[in-house]
């Protein structure tokens, strides 16, 4: 993955007049009338369309499909930059960037977003070659209509018309004005042209993991994982990119990670076979990471943590979710494979709280992910085997401390279930996660972990206090950078208690499908409304709808009436 920013800084570095950027070929920096190609892999016709998608706004592409070029403005640390784009006959793109001055514009109605970077690595300017002929030019793309890079709010699918209907999700702000300067944007490259890591001497430690850490930082991935007999892996919008690193022995990865390790964290470790643990480097960011042995030594999965928390408008998440934070009782459940957004999603709604209500927050997380600063909440955070010695204990004690909210980490067994649901009983509301593929199977979990002679309490109970069900997954956007959150919504109706005190799990779907008026959607209908909107792929939808043939129907629905409003 090569960023633009990265790109330009080598342009800088090499006090190039312009850069061109053309499907087919590397990137090619302009010196007067001649020009070298970069020691970069080329880019292919999908990077340049989604490049060029970034780079402009509709109006931008109308005028492209009607003119054949258009020019913007950029602008990237303090350096501005003409960016002419030229769409080819026969398809393909061709993006020159002219060094400029200010003095050369009269517009200063400017719009900066500049992203900072801390290196460009080796890149270099080889074999100069003659600048007269007219670039690379790759195989069609296709039309230029597809979705924006960054997803608009949800709007799920009308049920009466199988169209879109607004729900008053809060505005994106307003679209860039022609002239403008465009934000920094990032190339991506696919996973076989992923780009190798920094090097090391045979002497791995504590400064070469965070080297690697940086390394993946500025390559926006999620997740980094370190393993023996592999080079290092990333995780970048949801597709797993091995590098062009060299392996690392056992031995190499047990001297790495025995750095970072504490005292206690070792202890741990040798005992259990595996530690969780938050890591943080300043000025750099905070991360999750869990330490294991598998066949071939020791390993580890390192997840990225944002430094911010977002709102759910910055998540893409459905508005609907604030109704969680009007709550005052009650068990909330978060579920979905790891990786979901689930700590995230509950973030950003007790940061809500946060802003908009006086409460006592606790936490009891293992470990501590987002760091909360006290607004109108007052929140403290406990970490798992650091504050208290389980998730079971720190709940009892939670009954002594007076809180308004508990935030969970996981609910795992039947100990720590028992007590967040007394917890909800007596007052409280719960937020808390559980590794779950769908919602039924969410509330059959917390059945199951009861024992037998227990079972018809737990449904009786569980039908009383649990308040909802929020089920999520993570499709990587369309254009291939990105992510998509798609979410189901539970709330617990007189309809849900009565399905779950009976034992009818397998009703529940259906009382889901027809709730969509008081705020519930299956999930389905999410993703068919991705779908529509051109958000995620049909490809990506179908693989993980619950009920493929539902999710169909509901696609060729909303068709036939778009269809048929057209014809009107």
């Amino acid at each position: 993955m090569a960023r633009l920013d990265t790109i330009l800084r080598a342009v800088a570095a090499e006090n190039a007049d312009g850069l061109r950027l053309a499907s087919g070929s590397p990137p090619v920096m302009i010196f007067g009338t001649s020009a070298g190609p970069m020691k970069l892999p080329p880019f292919t016709d999908r990077q340049m369309m989604e490049f060029v998608r970034e780079l402009t706004t509709p109006a931008d592409l109308a005028e492209l499909h009607q003119d054949g070029s258009i020019e913007l403005h950029y602008e990237y640390l303090d350096q501005l930059y003409s960016c002419t784009i030229e769409a080819g006959e026969g398809g393909g793109f061709r993006v020159d960037f002219e060094v400029r001055s200010p003095d050369d514009y009269t517009d200063s109605q400017y719009q900066q977003e500049v992203v900072q970077a801390d290196h460009f690595g080796d890149i270099a300017i080889v074999d100069p070659v003659d600048y007269g002929g007219a670039g690379a030019r790759g195989p069609a793309m296709g039309p230029l209509d597809g979705p924006a890079a960054k997803p608009p709010p949800f709007r799920p699918l009308d049920p009466q018309d199988g169209g879109l209907k607004d729900v008053g999700a809060p505005s994106m702000g307003s679209t860039p004005t022609r002239g403008s300067t465009r934000p920094a944007v990032s190339i991506h490259y696919t996973r076989e042209e992923a780009t190798a890591p920094p090097t090391f001497g045979d002497q791995l430690s504590q400064e070469a993991f965070h080297t690697l850490l940086r390394w993946m930082v500025e390559q926006q991935a999620t997740d980094m994982h370190i393993t023996p007999r592999f080079p290092p892996t990333l995780r970048v919008d949801n597709v797993f990119q091995p590098s062009q690193a060299r392996q690392l022995s056992p031995e190499e990865v047990e001297r790495l990670l025995y750095s970072i390790l504490s005292p206690r964290e070792r202890a741990h470790f040798e005992e259990e076979s595996s530690v969780d643990l938050s890591y943080q480097v300043e000025n750099l960011g905070r991360f999750r990471i869990n330490v294991f042995r598998q066949m071939y030594g020791m390993s580890a999965a390192i997840r990225l943590i944002s430094g911010s928390i977002g709102s759910l408008d910055e998540l893409h998440l459905p508005p609907e979710l604030l109704w969680i934070t009007s709550q005052d009782t009650g068990l909330v459940l978060f579920t979905g494979p790891t990786g979901s957004g689930k700590s995230t999603t509950m973030a950003a709604l007790i940061e809500q709280m946060n802003r908009t209500r006086q409460l006592h927050v606790l936490t009891l997380e293992a470990p501590i992910e987002y760091l909360f600063s006290n607004q109108k909440c007052l929140i403290q955070q406990r970490e798992v085997g650091t504050h208290t010695k389980s998730f079971e204990q720190g709940l009892k004690d939670a009954l002594r401390e007076n809180p308004d909210v508990i935030m969970v980490g996981e609910l795992r067994d039947y100990e720590t279930v028992q007590m967040a649901m007394s917890a909800s009983e007596t007052g409280h509301l719960i937020l808390a996660t559980m590794h779950a593929a769908t919602t039924n199977n969410a509330i059959s979990r917390l059945i199951d972990v009861f024992p037998d002679s227990l079972k018809d309490g737990a449904r009786a109970m569980i039908s009383d206090v649990l308040t909802g069900v929020v089920n999520m997954r993570l499709l990587t956007h369309s254009s291939g950078r990105g992510l998509v959150p798609v979410v189901e919504m539970l709330k617990n109706n007189h309809a849900v208690a009565a399905t779950i005190r009976e034992g009818k799990m397998h009703q529940l779907r259906q009382v889901l499908s027809t709730s969509s008026t008081e705020g519930m959607w299956m999930f389905e209908r999410y993703l068919a409304n991705l779908f529509l909107r051109h958000e995620v792929s049909y490809e990506d939808a179908f693989r993980v709808a619950p009920d493929k043939r539902l999710f169909d129907q509901m696609v060729d629905t909303a068709k036939k009436v778009k269809a048929k409003a057209r014809g009107k």
